[in-house]
């Protein structure tokens, strides 16, 4: 019973590792459309692979902390006893403790101070990446019509409100894996 507890208390300590790392980088990674426009990664991984380590990561976590629940229930049990050793929800630690998880859930969802400027910075390192001249495709702009050649189509340039910049729209598909022949009866068609 020891080397499964000393096991799955290493476990969730090097999982909770990996998770605050990959959510680092996943902090100050660009977005996910500059990300791939720019194939930006860090130490050989894209932004795609540290998503995929933090979430796979995050299982292990969570498995991990059921195991350990289980494995600690007496003692956790006596973490909501009061000083007469009867259980109650009503001591100090446990509202302090839920006052604290209810104040960062409500304080992110209602965008108080200090979550406020801890949001906007992560908004504005996520931006610094799109204001280094990287040609980025907007999420919304799907269908460039400047030319009135459908297959040498180019939508406006970055510097002017963004766009495809100047990929053709056989080219655009194929990156953005799109139909080349549905957009262009699409484009007919309008």
């Amino acid at each position: 019973m020891t080397s499964l507890r000393r096991f799955i208390s290493l476990c969730i300590s090097f999982s909770f590792l990996i998770m605050s790392y990959t959510g680092i980088m996943l902090f100050i990674a660009p977005k996910g459309r500059v990300a791939r426009s720019m194939n930006w990664e860090f130490l050989g991984l894209e932004k795609s692979e540290f998503t995929n380590l933090h979430v796979t990561f995050m299982v292990l976590f969570l498995v991990g902390m059921l195991f350990h629940i289980y494995l600690n229930w007496g003692s956790l049990l006596n973490y909501l006893k009061n000083r007469a050793k009867s259980f109650s929800l009503l001591t100090k630690e446990f509202l302090i403790a839920l006052g604290l998880n209810l104040f960062f859930i409500v304080g992110t969802l209602y965008y108080w101070a200090p979550f406020e400027q801890f949001l906007d910075f992560q908004e504005e390192v996520k931006a610094s990446w799109e204001t280094n001249g990287a040609p980025i495709a907007k999420e919304n702009d799907k269908s460039p019509t400047q030319n009135n050649n459908p297959i040498n189509v180019k939508s406006q340039s970055l510097n002017e409100g963004g766009g495809y910049g100047q990929l053709t729209l056989k080219n655009a598909s194929v990156q953005h894996t799109f139909a080349l022949e549905k957009a262009l009866e699409h484009i007919r068609e309008k």
